[in-house]
């Protein structure tokens, strides 16, 4: 799966990056991974850097993903995220955003990382730090030998 994320701060953050064509098997895969990760404290902020990624997610299925949210609504850890996306994928990222906050989940897209840390009030110098492993990771991952 072309996404990867780390948990930092005992729970409070977590970085993503999302990367390729990703199915929309592959984008509920990963919720359904993520609201069963512990690690992630309640309240977290997540920042979503997911410019380099292409969805095949068709609009009319984005409520699939919140809808796990809403099934979910004891495991949701997510208090606040910030979603880097690009132009191809930012019509549905609007529906997103619009349908996660209506459960409470505060979504704002951005097409700057660093405007994007700002609004989370967390240092952008790590979250760049962050990504350049996530990106080796799944670097790693795509030539079939993934780190330990």
């Amino acid at each position: 799966m072309p996404v990867e994320y780390v948990v930092l701060n005992q729970g409070a953050l977590v970085v993503e990056l999302w990367m390729g064509t990703i199915s929309h098997d592959e984008v509920l895969a990963h919720e359904r991974r993520h609201l069963s990760d512990s690690s992630i404290a309640r309240g977290a902020s997540v920042l979503v850097d997911a410019a380099g990624a292409s969805f095949e997610t068709v609009p009319e299925a984005v409520h699939e993903v919140t809808d796990l949210y809403r099934r979910s609504g004891e495991k949701l850890r997510v208090g606040k995220s910030a979603v880097l996306v690009n132009e191809s994928a930012y019509d549905r990222a609007r529906l997103y955003e619009r349908q996660a906050t209506d459960l409470g989940v505060r979504v704002i897209l951005f097409n700057s990382l660093d405007v994007a840390c700002k609004w989370l009030g967390i240092d952008s110098t790590t979250v760049h730090k962050e990504l350049k492993k996530l990106r080796a990771s799944i670097s790693l991952i795509e030539a079939g030998s993934r780190p330990t």
